[in-house]
């Protein structure tokens, strides 16, 4: 099953790579750089808003839905009581904060991104729903939900470009729109799948806030280390400079597609592992044959970075080739980074890859202080290279210590990681054989969407 779950994330991972190419075309053709930086700051703060308002809850619902499936129905009761309180009160305070938070803008801007803003208590429980669904292994169903958001965003892009009116405001509603069809598919999904009752429970919710307090400095932290050079930028940078900026951040993330793939199901199935061996085998393998595949694509695409830019998108866009090449290298050491943390998570220690993370974030706010006024996006690139490496090597560090295994013993190249996935195997094996990245990676799923 964990097999066919790594490849179904896959293919919806590439699929949602696809659609991101193409509707990154048709906006860079339609905006250009100046616009797309319009977008990204409409887009870009209610995502962090309703992140920061779950306080960790949908790994929480992904880790106690894979121990214990019978609290399915608390976990769903729970989660739309808490989405009505929590998400209303968030709407509120972004409506006062987001006007300051994107600095000296049109009023064309403001307003859309007040506009926007609506949708906060809509992806809190999209992710709350999802968190159900990934933690019992429904990747099917997962996959189908995040491949609604960006469907119903290409299809619209498409057509508007098309008839010559895909405007930043245009591209706002779809949106809006998007994010709304991903919830009602991910309500559909939840009941279709796993038949949860109406049964609020304080104790549960008491159970999950335990786990998501924990785990919710990490899930910050890293949000902040993996755009927190984007949020800076916002706040400080031309809308030009961001347009530039925001293509070569969606060409660097097809680097991490693999690392994402492994990374959706790699917690809740360690989570789910009888014997911590067997979970400690998932987690280096997988990490192993992650970093050779990224290793692989890196030099191609850094050699073809200028064409790509310059037949993809035009010579407006070649400025950026530099910064994009750096981005490429760090998007390589955050999806490495981001299988050692999903594995910690799923042995039971978010504390500990909180530690990984919030010491990536004191480094690259250290950084982007130091770079970023005298190199622009270029020190935005160097300073993610810089706290993606604390990330993963502070997490390494922890995943050895608790699991009592050596740095040659987990990345050591094995050729039996390779030829033996073309053979009959274990279930385990099989995981990390056909292994081909959290934004928080899904955390962060619709900031991504305002990348392309």
């Amino acid at each position: 099953m964990l097999k066919r779950n790594i490849k179904l994330v896959f293919s919806t991972n590439a699929l949602m790579l696809s659609s991101g190419v193409v509707t990154s075309l048709l906006s860079a053709w339609a905006l250009g750089p100046a616009g797309r930086g319009d977008l990204i700051i409409v887009l870009m703060w209610p995502a962090i808003f309703s992140m920061v308002a779950q306080i960790g809850l949908p790994s929480a619902y992904r880790f106690w839905t894979a121990k214990r499936p019978e609290c399915v129905s608390a976990l769903f009761s729970n989660a739309v009581i808490f989405t009505l309180v929590m998400g209303l009160i968030t709407l509120g305070v972004a409506q006062l904060l987001i006007p300051h938070l994107i600095g000296h803008r049109s009023p064309e801007v403001v307003r859309l991104a007040r506009i926007y803003s609506l949708v906060i208590p809509i992806l809190m429980l999209t992710d709350l729903l999802r968190g159900l669904l990934e933690g019992a292994r429904r990747f099917t169903w997962v996959g189908v939900l995040r491949l609604i958001l960006f469907g119903v965003q290409l299809g619209s892009f498409i057509i508007l470009w098309l008839i010559g009116r895909l405007t930043v405001a245009n591209a706002c509603y779809t949106m809006v729109a998007a994010v709304g069809a991903s919830l009602l598919m991910s309500g559909v999904a939840v009941w279709r799948e796993l038949h949860p009752h109406w049964r609020p429970e304080l104790s549960e919710l008491g159970t999950t806030l335990r786990y998501g307090i924990r785990d919710y400095p990490g899930v910050l932290t890293e949000f902040v280390n993996w755009r927190l050079d984007l949020m800076m930028l916002v706040g400080v940078a031309s809308s030009t400079s961001l347009g530039l900026y925001a293509v070569a951040l969606r060409l660097a993330d097809i680097t991490s597609t693999m690392a994402s793939s492994v990374g959706d199901a790699l917690m809740p199935e360690v989570a789910a592992a009888e014997k911590a061996d067997e979970a400690t085998r998932v987690v280096t393998r997988s990490l192993r044959l992650t970093l050779a595949a990224h290793l692989l694509i890196l030099m191609p695409l850094w050699i073809a970075a200028p064409y790509i830019l310059r037949f993809a998108y035009g010579v407006n866009f070649l400025p950026v080739t530099n910064v994009l090449r750096l981005l490429m290298v760090a998007s390589v050491i955050w999806s490495a980074g981001a299988i050692v943390i999903s594995g910690l998570n799923g042995l039971g220690h978010p504390g500990l890859s909180a530690i990984a993370r919030m010491a990536a974030a004191l480094v690259m706010v250290t950084a982007l202080r130091i770079w970023l006024p005298s190199r622009g996006i270029q020190g935005a690139a160097l300073a993610s290279i810089t706290g993606y490496s604390v990330m993963f090597l502070v997490a390494l560090f922890w995943l050895l210590k608790c699991r009592q295994v050596t740095l040659w013993e987990c990345l050591r190249p094995r050729w039996a990681d390779i030829p033996h996935s073309f053979m009959p195997a274990t279930l385990l094996d099989r995981l990390l054989r056909r292994t081909p990245r959290s934004t928080p990676r899904q955390t962060g799923e619709a900031l991504i969407t305002a990348l392309e």
